[in-house]
């Protein structure tokens, strides 16, 4: 990405077939994000959250027409590769219905399972819900939690719906996807993890439970829950009681009651 210097509006890039916006354009589908390594982060408050945590931007997408006074005062002290899109190309770019003119691209990194340590985790098995796996990175980030891991089926956490739901939660904890039920259930073994799963009814009282030494709670799907092969390998359920009779609470508010329960029975 080249820094477009001059006169803002003779600068902007206003034809769909350049080079880099055709690209950036692909960033919208999975297999191009994997193939080129990148995603997009999309709104100033995102690229912050990101700039925040550490991460460098390979470089920043701005339509100054959309720019907000206090947006224009922000990027102006950026001092990343830029280009400038015209406002209807910024809309193909994006994927927010109203754009903010601000948008970055950022590496994908590259994580096995190996580089998930610390003694709390996330796994997500079968969450197709981008709203969902964006809410439990953010409430995985918040709680301090050692890193999320996604079997394969779960929703791509590099969709620009993932990332915007996250809340910057996507740039504060580690992540791995499209790890095999069979790769979790060793790893787990090998690293002395504890597999816990949650259930409607039936399992121990979530506010009852020992959350102790490693811990890797398992989320599945709404529809159909955890996978047989990582359901086998769990040694416990824990039940959120539900005395006003709902049948089911969202997997992402359940999840997060359980991680700050454990973080309760922990002392933090």
């Amino acid at each position: 990405m080249a820094h477009l210097d001059g006169d803002e509006n003779d600068k902007l890039i206003s034809s769909r077939q350049h080079p880099e916006v055709k690209e950036l354009i692909k960033l919208g589908q999975r297999k191009q994000r994997l193939r080129q390594g990148r995603f997009l982060a999309e709104g100033l408050r995102l690229v912050e959250d990101g700039l925040a945590a550490g991460w460098v931007p390979e470089g920043v997408i701005i339509s100054p027409p959309l720019l907000s006074e206090h947006a224009r005062k922000v990027v102006s002290q950026w001092d990343y590769p830029r280009i400038d899109l015209a406002p209807d190309l910024m809309a193909q770019v994006g994927d927010t219905e109203t754009s903010q003119g601000v948008m970055a691209v950022f590496t994908l990194t590259s994580l096995n399972l190996d580089a998930i340590q610390g003694d709390l985790v996330l796994v997500l098995d079968g969450i197709r819900d981008p709203g969902n796996a964006g809410t439990l990175l953010r409430s995985g980030s918040a709680a301090g939690i050692s890193g999320v891991i996604a079997t394969a089926g779960t929703v791509d956490l590099s969709s620009p719906k993932v990332v915007r739901a996250s809340m910057g939660g996507v740039f504060r904890v580690p992540w791995v996807m499209d790890a095999l039920p069979g790769q979790v259930v060793s790893w787990a073994k090998a690293g002395g993890w504890q597999l816990v799963t949650m259930g409607p009814r039936g399992g121990i009282p979530f506010h009852q439970f020992p959350y102790k030494d490693r811990l890797a709670l398992v989320v599945g799907s709404e529809a159909d829950g955890v996978g047989e092969k990582i359901a086998a390998a769990c040694s416990a359920t824990v039940t959120i009681p539900m005395p006003g009779g709902l049948e089911s609470l969202n997997a992402a508010m359940a999840a997060t009651l359980v991680l700050y329960q454990a973080l309760i029975y922990r002392g933090l």
